[in-house]
């Protein structure tokens, strides 16, 4: 009988020696990935893109943040006058080298000169992959004047998108400037409604 009481004391000294271990390599691993995993971002393929809006009133300009993929992809979106930029030149200081107040983001870029942001009162947009499936969508959106900053849960998918921004609708009080601009005489009470397409991609580095 103490044969079998020695034997079985062994045994559960041996597996409680054997337990922290264990314990110990397996929360090393899972920080480890953890970690790996942190030290990776999304990002759009460039830190600027820029293109004319369809009825040319915006310089629609898309600053891409830098963020881990599990707070997914943060980009700025502004609206420039597009009769002071000078779309074949490169867009001003095209660098990601700006944190902002936000934890989950960071490299957000920013203009080494001043912007002449046109006020917009809403815009609706929609990303899509390569095959035509909508990733993302939202309608209505309202931006702090002429710009506004996106987060965008795209599942961990990356690789090629369309950025389309439709439905861009101009503050009412720009309404008679901008068609000044344009050389355009038509009622003053119709709304200046814009669009414009980017086809870039989503990477990780």
């Amino acid at each position: 009988m103490s044969s079998y009481l020695s034997l079985y004391l062994f045994v559960a000294l041996i597996i409680g020696a054997l337990v922290p271990t264990i314990t110990y390599a397996q929360s090393v691993f899972n920080k480890t990935t953890t970690e790996d995993k942190s030290l990776q971002s999304l990002q759009l393929s460039k830190p600027i893109l820029q293109k004319l809006s369809d009825n040319k009133v915006y310089a629609v300009t898309l600053k891409s943040g830098q963020a881990t993929p599990l707070y997914g992809l943060n980009f700025e979106i502004v609206f420039l006058n597009a009769t002071s930029t000078n779309l074949n030149s490169p867009p001003p200081n095209a660098e990601s080298n700006v944190t902002t107040d936000r934890q989950d983001t960071v490299g957000m870029t920013v203009p080494s000169v001043v912007e002449q942001v046109i006020p917009v009162k809403s815009f609706d947009i929609q990303i899509f992959n390569n095959n035509g499936n909508k990733l993302f969508d939202k309608t209505g959106e309202i931006p702090h004047g002429g710009r506004t900053l996106e987060k965008v849960d795209l599942k961990n998918y990356t690789g090629p998108v369309t950025i389309d921004i439709n439905n861009i609708v101009l503050d009412q009080d720009w309404n008679e400037i901008v068609k000044k601009q344009l050389n355009q005489t038509s009622n003053s009470s119709e709304t200046i409604r814009d669009y414009v397409k980017f086809e870039t991609e989503v990477m990780k580095s």
